[in-house]
C-alpha cells in the first residue's frame, strides 16, 4: 500500500502540519549520512515559538540497541531528537551560519510520561519538539548564546522536557579557540587509532545488546572501599569510528557520548537488571572539551534513591558532572506487554 493509498491518521493539533515524508537537509544538523538525520520538518509558530516533526528509527544499531522490556524509545535517541531540533531552529531562524560550532554548556532534561515513550514496534515512533527561545545574545547581527526549551509531544501527550544553553562559534573563532585552550591543535577522531582500550562491560549490563555501543571499560565496583561514596569508577572509551556518535570526524568526545557514557554508569551502578532500568532524567554541564588523547575517569556516587551524579576527570580536573535519575520499569508480563 502507497502512502497516497494508506488511511489517514488523526493529526494532534500541534503536528497538524508538520510532515514526517522524509528528512530535512543533513547540513541542518551537522550529520553527515542522512540515515542519521530524524528531523523531518520544522513550523515557526510565534516570535519565538517552534516546531519540529521528528521520526525514530525502527533497526539503527545504536538507537534501536537497548534491552528495556517493556521497550520504550531510547533516552538518548530522544536526547539526539532535541539536539537536531534546536540546531534547526537555530539556522532556520536565529540566523546562525552553517559553518558555527554549537558549544553546549548546559543541558537537562526530564521524561515524566514514560507510558507515552512506549515504542510502536509496527510502525515508527513519530514526535515533536516544540521549542521555545530565550536569553538571546547577539553581538551585532551575530547569535552568540542562547536558551532553547523543549517540549516533546508523542502521540500528542506531553512526554518530557528539554533546556539547552548554547554558544555559538565561527568556525575561525572554534579554531582559535580550541588551539588556546589546549595550548595544540587537537587531533582528529579520524587520525586517532579503532583499537578499543581496557575491558568493555558486558553489554547486557548497561541496557545494551551490542559490545561496540558499549563505552566504558575497566569497571570497578566501590574502588575506595565499601563504606566510600564512590559506588563505581570506570574509563570512559568512546569508539571514534562509531557510526552515530562519530558521524563526521571531531576534536573532542562529543556531548552525546558523554551522556551516553554517563546512561551506561548510572544504569550499571543502580543496580538490578539493566532491562528494568530507564534513564529518565539528565542534568549535565560541560566544563571544558572532553580531549581524545588524554584518559577520562567516570566516577558514579549516589546522592539520593535513583538519582546519581556521574562525574568525568581528565589531567585531574573536572571536565563533566551530570546527574542521571534511573527509573525501575515493571517486569515483564505486569502490564499486558
Amino acid at each position: 500500500m502507497t502512502l497516497a493509498e494508506q488511511e489517514p491518521t488523526e493529526a494532534v493539533p500541534a503536528a497538524a502540519e508538520l510532515a514526517y515524508q522524509r528528512p530535512m537537509d543533513r547540513v541542518l544538523v551537522h550529520r553527515r549520512a542522512v540515515m542519521e538525520v530524524f528531523v523531518t520538518d520544522a513550523v515557526q509558530r510565534g516570535d519565538d515559538a517552534y516546531a519540529v516533526a521528528v521520526q525514530a528509527p525502527r533497526a539503527h544499531s545504536y538507537y534501536n540497541d537497548h534491552t528495556q522490556r517493556p521497550a520504550l524509545i531510547d533516552p538518548l535517541f530522544l536526547l539526539e531528537a532535541a539536539r537536531q531540533a534546536v540546531t534547526v531552529v537555530a539556522h532556520q531562524w536565529l540566523d546562525v551560519p552553517y559553518d558555527t560550532s554549537f558549544l553546549i554548556s548546559d543541558w537537562t532534561t526530564e521524561f515524566t510520561d514514560l507510558d507515552a515513550l512506549r515504542a510502536g514496534g509496527d510502525a515508527p515512533d513519530e514526535l515533536v519538539v516544540e521549542i521555545t527561545t530565550r536569553d538571546l545574545k547577539r553581538r551585532g547581527a551575530r547569535l552568540l548564546a542562547a536558551t532553547l526549551e523543549c517540549v516533546f509531544l508523542v502521540g500528542g501527550r506531553r512526554a518530557g522536557t528539554s533546556v539547552v544553553a548554547a554558544g555559538y562559534l565561527s568556525r575561525d573563532g572554534y579554531t582559535a579557540h580550541r588551539a588556546k585552550s589546549r595550548g595544540s591543535v587537537p587531533p582528529l577522531s579520524s587520525d586517532r587509532p579503532a583499537i578499543r582500550t581496557g575491558t568493555p562491560v558486558a553489554p547486557a549490563l548497561v541496557g545494551r545488546e551490542r559490545t561496540e555501543n558499549v563505552v566504558l571499560t575497566d569497571v570497578a565496583r566501590h574502588p575506595d572501599g565499601p563504606t566510600a561514596p564512590t559506588a563505581l569508577r570506570a574509563l570512559l572509551d568512546v569508539p571514534v569510528r562509531h557510526a552515530a556518535m562519530y558521524d563526521h570526524p571531531l576534536d573532542h568526545v562529543p556531548a552525546m557520548a558523554l551522556m551516553e557514557a554517563a546512561r551506561q554508569a548510572a544504569v550499571l551502578a543502580a543496580g538490578g537488571p539493566a532491562g528494568q532500568r530507564y534513564a529518565r532524567a539528565f542534568g549535565a554541564t560541560f566544563r571544558r572539551f572532553v580531549e581524545l588523547d588524554s584518559p577520562v575517569t567516570v566516577s558514579v556516587t549516589s546522592f539520593a534513591e535513583e538519582r546519581l551524579t556521574v562525574d568525568f576527570r581528565q589531567d585531574g580536573e573536572s571536565v563533566c558532572t551530570a546527574d542521571i535519575e534511573v527509573a525501575a520499569l515493571p517486569l515483564p508480563g505486569t502490564d499486558g506487554r
